[in-house]
């Protein structure tokens, strides 16, 4: 009865350590495809261009603080990170457009492009515009300085790496 019992436990914890080394091995070999597929998520990548697909919409809070009364359906733009020349830029109504590009600066996960601004719009008077993505999650948010100095976030969203396809 006892070498009976013995033999099972044996077997059983070889059964479950061989699941385990199954378990992990499998998790490591998937973990390098998703890296590759997303270098959004890996920081440290800090050269040559990053080309972003992005989805985006108003944010709520950022819409009543400015009087926005028209209510702005969710949008798909590019946005590009120029790691050499440490600018960036996004396309939109109220963005940083390419053909002003804004200073990049790289916190950690964080990419934020900023610029100084001077305009009127929804009857206030700008003098920032700013936009971060994190490379961690993916998180778009643009935010825009205004004359009483409160930042208001305006739009929100998620971006990703667009990968081109080596032909």
């Amino acid at each position: 009865m006892m070498k009976n019992l013995t033999i099972g436990i044996v077997i059983g914890a070889l059964v479950m350590g061989g699941v385990w080394g199954l378990v992990h091995v499998m998790a490591d070999q998937g973990q390098p495809s998703e890296d590759l597929a997303n270098t959004l998520s890996v920081p440290g990548k800090n050269k040559g261009v990053m080309d972003l697909i992005c989805e985006l919409e108003l944010d709520l809070d950022g819409q009543l603080a400015l009087g926005i009364k028209e209510n702005e359906p969710s949008r798909i733009t590019m946005a590009q990170i120029d790691f050499e020349k440490n600018s960036g830029w996004y396309q939109g109504k109220i963005a940083i457009s390419e053909s002003r590009a804004g200073t990049l600066q790289v916190m950690g996960t964080r990419l934020q492009v900023n610029r100084p601004a001077m305009f009127q719009r929804f009857g206030v008077m700008i003098n920032r515009e700013e936009f971060v993505v994190d490379r961690k999650t993916g998180a778009f948010e643009q935010r825009l300085g205004i004359q009483d100095g409160r930042m208001v976030r305006l739009i929100k969203g998620t971006c990703a790496q667009v990968i081109k396809p080596p032909f």
